[in-house]
């Protein structure tokens, strides 16, 4: 029995990780909006603008995993991993909205300057900000990876990103400082709007892979892996018409494999079996698909009588098959 999408085992330290960035991310954008007030920096508010964004994300996270979590069911029966990479899309659109109102911000502040003020309390606190966000981000991309959660593996770039923004501006207020330079701030600021606004086009990227079901080359090549040992043993002669696509961390494979024509339904459908197993397990949370056809360069017209092994009959010309893919794999039967 094939494996359908259900609940992932981890989905209770998913939801931790995921609670425990929200609950960060509400104390991390607090600390910046007290540091803006503090300061009075344009780069330092547009940090905390993205810090919104953080929180945000992190919420609609915890519902992904929630839901992404859920078994399938009649009117689901691909389960619901979907709803990851719509939430992937999400996360990249409000970067992007984050992106152009920091420009925004940083463009008035060039044009309408104004002076900064304790700036040695900003530059300390900060300091601080910025190693609690880039601790949450390497713990939520790391949590992703083990867990082959997309949205925490998203949610990790996006944490990422604000680190370094944080990062960015504090650079950009030591140099303030030490020159004297106002002007450098919102300069700082339209700097980072440009980092932010390519991670929103990467994860806006990432959701339109996933929603149009682009294929994954590791998952292609371990499917070949196993279908061309499959044939060097003889299992079976050709394969083709190999398909396969994510939904969230399950993966969805179908595929013909070629036989000899002679071959009994019982020991076809035990072969097929056997190559769904091997896929299902390597590839981890997946369902495969086989379907078996004959090899066509054994196939015996329907006027001849069958030969002991299958083949077509002496001097009979190998039939053409234009039907079949550009992509099939098949071995040569003839010496």
């Amino acid at each position: 029995m094939m494996p359908d999408p259900e609940m992932h085992p981890d989905k209770s330290r998913m939801m931790r990780v995921a609670q425990i960035t929200l609950v960060a991310g509400l104390l991390i954008t607090a600390a910046k909006f007290t540091i803006f007030w503090l300061t009075n920096s344009i780069a330092v508010l547009t940090d905390a603008t993205e810090s919104i964004i953080n929180v945000a994300a992190a919420a609609s996270m915890l519902y992904t995993i929630w839901l992404s979590n859920r078994p399938a069911d009649r009117d689901h029966p691909y389960g619901h991993g979907k709803i990851e990479f719509m939430t992937v899309g999400f996360e990249g659109w409000l970067i992007l909205i984050a992106g152009v109102v920091i420009a925004y911000q940083a463009i008035d502040r060039l044009i309408s300057p104004a002076d900064l003020q304790r700036l040695e309390w900003g530059l300390a606190c900060l300091g601080v900000v910025g190693v609690m966000t880039g601790g949450l981000a390497v713990y939520v991309w790391l949590s992703g990876k083990k867990y082959d959660s997309l949205s925490l593996v998203a949610d990790g770039k996006h944490l990422m990103t604000d680190c370094l923004s944080t990062v960015g501006v504090l650079l950009g207020l030591l140099l303030v400082r030490w020159t004297g330079w106002n002007w450098l701030d919102p300069i700082v600021a339209l700097v980072m709007a440009v980092v932010i606004l390519s991670t929103s086009w990467r994860l806006l990227w990432q959701s339109i892979d996933g929603l149009m079901d682009k294929s994954d080359p590791a998952d292609e090549a371990a499917i070949e892996v196993i279908l061309d040992a499959a044939v060097q043993a003889g299992s079976i002669m050709g394969y083709h018409k190999v398909r396969h696509r994510h939904s969230g961390a399950f993966h969805w494979v179908d595929l013909h494999v070629q036989v000899a024509p002679t071959l009994t339904v019982s020991r076809g459908h035990n072969i097929a079996s056997q190559i769904e197993g091997q896929i299902e397990e390597k590839l981890g949370s997946a369902n495969a698909t086989a379907h078996i056809e004959p090899f066509p360069q054994l196939e015996t017209p329907a006027h001849e009588p069958p030969t002991d092994h299958g083949q077509a009959p002496a001097g009979q010309d190998t039939p053409d098959r234009p039907d079949l893919a550009s992509n099939e794999h098949e071995v040569d039967t003839h010496e």
